[in-house]
């Protein structure tokens, strides 16, 4: 089982429905990947920032070194480059996919 690491922002200012958008992520994951937000001592490869605005407040140094690798969702915007709300979901799948 391939781990990436999950953190959620504190969803003060939420203009996407993040828990919506990880369930349909999960539902799109090969089976040998999972989402897990349980830090461990084997750092993983990957993870996500789930934020729900755009300001994108857990982008921080301490959050950063729990992982080798990011994907920032930071409302409709991933990695900094917009994206239609449907569409965000398929959009961090492929992103997951072409990095694992």
């Amino acid at each position: 089982m391939k781990p990436i690491l999950l953190k959620y922002c504190g969803g003060c200012n939420p203009v996407i429905n993040r828990a919506k958008v990880v369930n349909e992520i999960k539902a799109g994951l090969p089976a040998e990947v999972m989402l897990t937000g349980k830090e461990t001592s084997e750092k993983p490869e990957l993870g996500i920032m789930m934020c729900g605005c755009s300001s994108a407040c857990l982008d921080r140094d301490e959050i950063r070194q729990l992982a080798d690798k990011w994907i920032i969702v930071s409302g409709s915007k991933v990695d900094l480059f917009p994206v239609a709300i449907e569409e965000l979901p398929a959009h961090i799948i492929q992103k997951i996919a072409a990095q694992m």
